[in-house]
């Protein structure tokens, strides 16, 4: 967008001199064209043409009449030649960088086919697989803001990083009742504890479908938030999807605890996970 916004105002600025050099001298091209007596918007758009046709997208009607039209006419002339080529040279660039990317996916892929075609993987399971990884691969290449890596982060002071990461996160933690009531608190002690556990004990997470993050009678080590997709826990027979107004398992945060039912991934679903023992090491 903002390539092509240049693009017009180039446009226009050249429109504007290409008309501007008719006060110079009374034989020009508006008198020789008979455009003087036509009103000024005509004019301004006849201008206009004149300047996309210098982009070599046709042949302009209206010719330079004396040499200072001409000496303009040269000098837009090879401004617009460095300009084409420039814009040429970008898409070029851009449609090679997807063709790569394309043809890389592919390599991706193929040798992932043949990887489970050698080792006679069943054939559903090879399908979970590779749906979940184009799934994974797609938001690689959309760089998700929640996962992109940002080199010039690594600059960052230890504590104002911690703190970053607990800003990012600052809504999802809020859903954990004591950590809200925490933060209505003006102590800097509790709220740099805060921030270290954001940096140190959370972790962005995915399942694909059909996988089960925990099932009954497994010591809870880990406290899990549902950001997106679909999970459902089942205890003692009951189904129920579970939504991202809370944290499962945010006991584990406080006591002892054993899952008691059996949480899954009913479709590939991301989720934030806080780590228990981690988490109480900075809150005890």
């Amino acid at each position: 967008m903002v390539s092509i916004g240049q693009l017009l105002m180039l446009v226009h600025w050249v429109a504007c001199g290409w008309f501007g050099v008719t006060w110079l001298h009374a034989e020009n091209w508006v008198a020789s064209s008979d455009l003087r007596h036509r009103d000024s918007f005509f004019q301004y758009l006849t201008c206009v043409l004149w300047a996309f046709c210098q982009l070599g997208v046709g042949e302009s009607p209206w010719q330079p009449i004396n040499t200072t039209e001409m000496m303009l006419n040269s000098v837009i002339a090879f401004t617009a030649l460095i300009t084409a080529a420039m814009l040429i040279s970008t898409m070029g660039g851009l449609i090679a960088g997807l063709r790569k990317l394309h043809e890389d996916e592919l390599t991706q892929f193929r040798l992932l086919r043949r990887y489970l075609q050698k080792h006679d993987i069943p054939l559903d399971l090879g399908h979970r697989v590779t749906q979940f990884l184009e799934h994974q691969y797609t938001e690689r290449q959309h760089a998700r803001s929640s996962q992109m890596q940002v080199p010039l982060l690594d600059l960052l002071s230890r504590p104002m990083l911690q703190e970053l990461h607990f800003e990012q996160h600052r809504l999802a933690l809020c859903k954990i009742g004591a950590i809200k009531a925490l933060l209505t608190q003006d102590d800097v002690h509790c709220h740099h504890a805060l921030h270290r556990m954001a940096h140190d004990s959370l972790y962005p997470s995915v399942a694909a479908k059909g996988d089960v993050i925990f099932v009954g009678g497994n010591i809870a080590t880990t406290s899990y938030l549902k950001m997106n997709g679909h999970l459902s826990y089942t205890k003692d027979g009951e189904f129920q999807f579970i939504d991202d107004t809370r944290w499962v398992a945010e006991i584990c945060l406080w006591a002892p605890w054993v899952h008691l039912g059996v949480l899954e991934a009913q479709a590939t679903s991301e989720m934030l996970s806080l780590d228990a023992p981690k988490f109480c090491r900075q809150a005890y």
